[in-house]
């Protein structure tokens, strides 16, 4: 005896139980509740919250870049840091702190090179050396962008603002007799 069905007869059962089922109405057996439309929250309310860095990634960031403002700060190591994607990380930074992670991290060079102009009568090649810039030119052409004007009038101003009385920089007493006098 053959453990299969005929074929005709399997055609017979298909139709059979297609008839069974278009019989049925399905929607009253589904609850109500199920049947209302799946509502997803609205993304461009300030409800959902994303593209951010939590505070360990922030506090994990800046420090690196500190300890490392002097030394190339590549942003693969950066997105290492926060177990984010290169791309991701640099959006998330980007939202974040309004500015990419190049623009920030030349920004505080910037600023750690106005520091050393003003308190320092070091020469602009080593305190370009010393900002992590390539050389002197490379920290004159970026610091006339991001301040608007040029290290050496930068640090003629910053002299003048020191020999004032009262002058609340703490390299005016070191600066004191090196200090050359312009009118």
């Amino acid at each position: 005896m053959n453990a299969y069905p005929a074929a005709k007869n399997l055609k017979i059962i298909e139709a059979a139980s297609l008839a069974i089922f278009s019989d049925i109405d399905l929607s009253a057996a589904v609850p109500a509740a199920a049947q209302t439309p799946i509502s997803l929250p609205d993304l461009s309310s300030g409800v959902v919250q994303r593209d951010l860095l939590l505070p360990w990634q922030r506090r994990k960031i800046m420090q690196f870049i500190e300890e490392h403002l002097t030394e190339t700060i590549k942003v693969e190591e950066l997105a290492a840091l926060t177990k984010l994607s290169k791309t991701y990380f640099s959006r998330v930074f980007k939202s974040a702190y309004k500015e990419s992670p190049y623009n920030y991290v030349l920004r505080r060079r910037m600023e750690l090179a106005k520091e050393l102009i003003a308190e320092t009568d070091a020469a602009l090649s080593e305190i370009a050396l010393d900002c992590g810039m390539a050389d002197q030119a490379h920290l004159c052409k970026t610091f006339r962008k991001v301040f608007g004007s040029t290290p050496n009038q930068w640090r003629r101003s910053s002299q003048v603002i020191q020999r004032t009385p009262g002058a609340r920089f703490p390299s005016a007493a070191r600066q004191g007799a090196n200090t050359a006098h312009f009118n």
